[in-house]
């Protein structure tokens, strides 16, 4: 009997969902896949409908129309009938061993939530030459609460891509329904890191574990591509909602209260450079007249800016060592 599902949500993703697939489809231990194509328009959905025909533990839905990714991880959640439930990125790929180390570990602890480090890797590269997005050092077993989870998905913290929110945990499928946990819609960025959240304000046991073999494929130019205004302000509305809700302490509220600072800056930058595009003068005084610890970091950035100094460290995490794979995961 098969006790994990995974959750793939796939558009236009013809040149990788099918290792994604077979990469699930071909764990040690019995899994169902299901893939939500998300109205491709390219030849994705062609390629899931083969497979389909291939292996009966896939199931493959088509979405009437373009949802973003939470509608299509909404839809796939809803199909899921075993015990355990997982998500996978169609650019992603599993090792072969991956699902049996995180039931081993779900059978020795009580977590809803158990999440392994995540090796990140560039086009060309092995898993064992990636890094590590989480920690480079092994980490044994981590129970994480939401004041946590939060802080570690803040730059001042976390530092420049190596947030909490990348990492896909395997979640207890009826955790998720008594709780009625979701993804929103509406975001169609750091959705992942509000569905975490809001589980954890939900009283999620969540455990963080070192590398079992998740596999993340960079992209060249993924570092700076367009993110609409519209998407950076709902994450902003997400940080006031989970302010708003139950279950927060005084230590995670802290914490939300500096994830909810930076998505402002955020939101504020992206404000400005649209000003600037348009023209409008008035928009972009305006984004200036933010409290003073949204506008002067703002200010900074435009210094960066007309300096030429990146704002965000780039590059192809040079100086950090290999994940060292094998020795951390046994595979």
């Amino acid at each position: 009997m098969e006790k994990v599902s995974f959750v793939i949500p796939c558009y236009n993703a013809a040149a990788t969902i099918e290792k994604a697939v077979s990469s699930a489809l071909m764990q040690t231990i019995p899994v169902r896949v299901i893939v939500v194509d998300d109205c491709s328009t390219d030849t994705s959905f062609d390629i899931l409908t083969r497979l389909a025909a291939q292996y009966p533990q896939l199931t493959v839905r088509r979405q009437d129309r373009n949802g973003g990714p939470g509608a299509a991880r909404n839809a796939g959640l809803s199909l899921v009938q075993t015990e355990w439930v997982a998500p996978l990125d169609s650019d992603d790929f599993l090792l072969p061993g991956r699902m049996e180390k995180m039931l081993a570990h779900a059978e020795a602890a009580s977590a809803d939530f158990i999440a392994d480090d995540i090796i990140r890797i560039w086009p060309g590269q092995e898993p064992e030459e990636g890094v590590r997005v989480w920690r480079d050092e092994p980490v044994g077993v981590v129970r994480i609460d939401l004041a946590r989870f939060v802080r570690e998905n803040t730059l001042r913290y976390a530092g420049f891509r190596r947030e909490l929110g990348y990492l896909k945990p395997m979640m207890l499928a009826s955790f998720l329904r008594s709780h009625n946990i979701l993804f929103r819609e509406d975001m169609r960025l750091s959705e992942d890191y509000d569905f975490y959240a809001r589980a954890l304000a939900a009283g999620a046991k969540f455990d963080v574990i070192d590398p079992c073999g998740y596999i993340a494929l960079n992209r060249e130019g993924s570092l700076s591509k367009d993110i609409p205004t519209k998407a950076m302000q709902k994450v902003v509305d997400a940080d006031l909602a989970l302010l708003a809700g139950p279950g927060v302490t005084p230590e995670a509220k802290s914490a939300l209260q500096e994830h909810l600072n930076q998505s402002r800056i955020d939101l504020s930058w992206m404000q400005l450079i649209d000003a600037v595009r348009s023209r409008n003068l008035a928009a972009a005084v305006k984004v200036f007249a933010a409290p003073a610890s949204v506008s002067l970091v703002v200010l900074v950035r435009l210094f960066k800016h007309f300096l030429k100094i990146p704002l965000y460290p780039q590059g192809r995490d040079e100086g950090r060592g290999a994940a060292a794979l094998r020795a951390q995961a046994g595979g």
